[in-house]
């Protein structure tokens, strides 16, 4: 690519981790249900400096993701997503998830995309897929709010592991069903805040802004008032078409920092996007093309976009963390 923009654009490769290396540090503590094959990105390292860490992978075994069946804790707030991978279908999750919270390890199932919400020192784990419904499994993401990845292990489990949850953690677990925002290319108005209505309806009234054909199939969006007040909005769905993603509007930016994110689907080939991308970047409008799952890094107030799909051989994933509880944007 070459310009003066080019490190906001990080290939998912660089934070790439196989656990199937059993000489791997780390590789000891990995149960039969974690992803064989994970990206870990943070902050410090990968991503400008951002106030935020993030990890992605495929799950399609039967087990327990930790070898050890201790909870652990961060030191910073954290949410953990479960989705699927049907893009025909973004509410089908394809598995049936137990997660345990508290030290009391209350265990809390769900068979649906769903999130869970861990407030910074609140234990969870042990996490384990009890069933799998899809032969193409289910992903999870993590997206935790600090430039890097820590974790304390509980010195040991409770003695009487309760067998049923007593809903003391059910406020954590939210299904994602009610928060699809885009559903086969429109948008969902019911979806939105009155003010995010009444800042759309202006948009739209000003310049004409909808989604272009380029823009999500599917698109599930939560915001801090869904998010137990976590200063984020997050955004989850999958791309099929070539096109642009916004029409009526040029470029944009936010107050707050952004992460745009694009993963292949193939669990067996991490570092195929199947699709090629083109974003500008920066007051000069700089073009650059991407057709490898990547990380585009938007600090808060850079412009960015028009966005093209340029092709598409695959279906491909699509998040958005902003580092805000509401998302908002102004354009140039």
């Amino acid at each position: 690519m070459g310009g003066k923009h080019e490190h906001f654009i990080k290939p998912l490769s660089i934070g790439e981790i196989n656990w199937e290396e059993k000489s791997r540090p780390g590789a000891s503590v990995i149960g039969p249900g974690n992803a064989k094959k994970e990206v870990w990105l943070n902050g410090r390292d990968h991503l400008e400096g951002l106030n935020f860490n993030f990890s992605w992978g495929v799950h399609n075994s039967l087990g327990d993701w930790h070898a050890s069946s201790k909870s652990h804790v961060h030191s910073y707030p954290e949410c953990l997503f479960f989705v699927g991978l049907d893009t025909a279908n973004v509410n089908y999750l394809g598995a049936e998830i137990e997660c345990c919270l508290g030290n009391e390890q209350e265990p809390y199932k769900f068979n649906e995309p769903t999130v869970v919400l861990i407030p910074a020192g609140v234990p969870h784990g042990p996490i384990a897929t009890k069933r799998l419904f899809s032969p193409k499994g289910f992903g999870f993401y993590a997206a935790a709010l600090a430039p890097a990845f820590d974790i304390a292990w509980a010195e040991k489990s409770p003695d009487a592991r309760p067998i049923q949850s007593t809903g003391k953690y059910a406020h954590l677990v939210k299904s994602l069903k009610s928060g699809v925002i885009i559903e086969r290319g429109k948008l969902n108005p019911s979806r939105l805040t009155p003010q995010q209505l009444a800042r759309l309806e202006a948009l739209q009234v000003k310049t004409g802004f909808k989604p272009g054909p380029g823009n999500a199939d599917h698109l599930i969006w939560t915001f801090g008032k869904d998010l137990e007040g976590f200063n984020v909005n997050i955004a989850w769905g999958f791309c099929s078409r070539p096109g642009i993603w916004h029409r009526g509007v040029g470029a944009h930016f936010h107050p707050a920092d952004e992460i745009m994110i694009f993963l292949g689907m193939d669990p067996d080939n991490v570092g195929s996007l199947g699709a090629e991308i083109e974003i500008d970047l920066g007051k000069e409008h700089e073009k650059y093309l991407f057709d490898k799952p990547s990380a585009i890094v938007c600090p808060a107030g850079f412009p960015h976009a028009p966005m093209v799909t340029r092709w598409v051989d695959k279906p491909f994933a699509f998040i958005l963390i902003n580092l805000a509880g509401d998302e908002t944007m102004s354009f140039e």
